[in-house]
C-alpha cells in the first residue's frame, strides 16, 4: 500500500494529511504558522514534526511507509534564499518530499484538471495561475513590508491604524474603537503596540481582520471602507495575472481564511463578476488535498492517479471543507 502525506503550511495555519493510494484520508492534523520568516525555523521544524507524528498515529503507520510527500510552505520562492533552508529542513524530516509554495498547493486542489487561476487571501495574499502547459505565474505574495495588498495583515493594519486615528482624534469616534479594545482584551488601546514586536507580529496584525469583518456586517463604514479598499487590491492582482495569460475564460477560484467572513465573500464576488475574461468557480478541493494531489502526481500512474482522485471525492464532506 502506498501512503501520501502533504503539508499545507500558511502564514496562520498548517494542516499535515496522509491518504493511501486509493485517496482514502487516513490521517489529518493542524498547527499554526510555519512562516519561516515570522517563526524560529527549529519551532517550524517541531511544530511540522509533531503534527507529522500525529498524523502518523491516527494513520497507524510509520514515517517509513510514507511514499511522498508534498510540503507547501508559506514564503517558499518569495525571498531568494530562503528556499534551500526550507528544502534541508525538509529533508532533515522527510527526504523522499518536493516542496513548494503553500499558494501552489491550493491552485493545485482548487483546479487540479484544468487550467485556471486561485486567489487566495489570508494572513497574506497572492494570485496565481497555471497555463494549458502547466506553466505557473504569480502576482504578489510578497510578505507585508512591500505585498501582501489585500490580505488579513493588510486588513488588520488598516483597522489598527483607523482605531489609533479615531483614538487621536483625528477620525470621528465609532464604536470601532470599542470593539478593538475588547477583542484585543485591552483597556487602553496603547497596549496594543506591546504585542507588535517580536515573532508571530504578522498573525496578531491579521488577527484584526475580524473585527473589520463584524464591524462592517454591523454597518460601520469605517470598516466597510477598509474591506472595499481590500478587494480593489485583489481585483488589481487578478487583472495583472490575466495579463500574463494567453487564454480566457480564466476559471478563477479563491482560498483563504478572509473568506470565512460572508461579508468580505460578498464583496469579493461583486467586484470580480465584474472583470472581463475571468469565470468565478468554486474550488473543487481545500488547499491541502492540493498537497495530497502534488505528491500523487510524482508517484503515480495515470490510471493510479485517476482512481486516487476520485477517490478522494468519496471521503466525508467535512474533510473536504476544512
Amino acid at each position: 500500500m502506498k501512503f501520501l502525506l502533504g503539508v499545507d503550511g500558511g502564514g496562520t495555519k498548517t494542516i499535515v494529511s496522509i491518504a493511501n493510494e486509493f485517496g482514502e484520508i487516513t490521517g489529518l492534523s493542524k498547527t499554526d504558522s510555519v512562516d519561516i520568516l515570522n517563526v524560529p525555523p527549529e519551532e517550524v521544524k517541531n511544530k511540522i514534526k509533531k503534527a507529522i507524528d500525529e498524523s502518523l498515529s491516527q494513520a497507524k503507520i510509520k514515517i517509513e511507509d510514507i511514499s511522498f510527500s508534498c510540503f507547501g510552505m508559506s514564503t517558499f520562492g518569495d525571498v531568494p534564499g530562503t528556499e534551500r533552508k526550507i528544502e534541508m529542513m525538509v529533508e532533515e524530516i522527510l527526504p523522499k518530499s518536493m516542496v513548494v509554495n503553500d499558494v501552489r498547493v491550493a491552485l493545485e486542489g482548487a483546479l487540479p484538471k484544468s487550467p485556471g487561476m486561485i486567489l487566495l487571501a489570508g494572513t497574506g495574499s497572492m494570485a496565481m495561475a497555471k497555463d494549458k502547459e502547466e506553466r505557473i505565474f504569480r502576482v504578489d505574495g510578497w510578505g507585508e513590508y512591500v505585498g501582501d495588498l489585500g490580505s488579513g495583515y493588510f486588513i488588520g493594519r488598516m483597522i489598527l491604524q483607523r482605531s489609533f486615528e479615531e483614538y487621536d482624534g483625528r477620525r470621528e469616534e465609532s464604536s470601532l474603537l470599542k470593539m478593538v479594545k475588547d477583542f484585543a482584551n485591552v483597556s487602553d488601546l496603547r497596549e496594543i503596540l506591546t504585542r507588535c514586536k517580536g515573532f508571530n507580529v504578522r498573525t496578531y496584525i491579521a488577527s484584526f481582520s475580524k473585527i473589520a469583518c463584524l464591524a462592517a456586517t454591523n454597518g460601520i463604514y469605517s470598516a466597510s471602507d477598509v474591506i472595499s479598499i481590500a478587494v480593489e487590491e485583489l481585483k488589481r492582482s487578478v487583472k495583472a495575472l490575466l495579463n500574463k495569460l494567453d487564454f480566457e475564460p480564466v476559471p478563477l477560484a479563491y482560498a483563504g481564511g478572509l473568506f470565512n467572513c460572508e461579508y468580505f465573500k460578498n464583496e469579493f464576488m461583486s467586484v470580480m463578476k465584474k472583470v472581463q475574461g475571468i469565470e468565478m468557480v468554486e474550488p473543487e478541493f481545500p488547499p491541502y488535498i492540493g498537497s495530497l494531489l502534488m505528491a500523487a502526481k510524482n508517484i503515480l500512474s495515470q490510471s493510479e492517479f485517476l482512481s486516487f482522485y476520485n477517490g478522494l471525492h468519496k471521503n466525508d464532506k467535512e474533510l473536504l471543507t476544512i
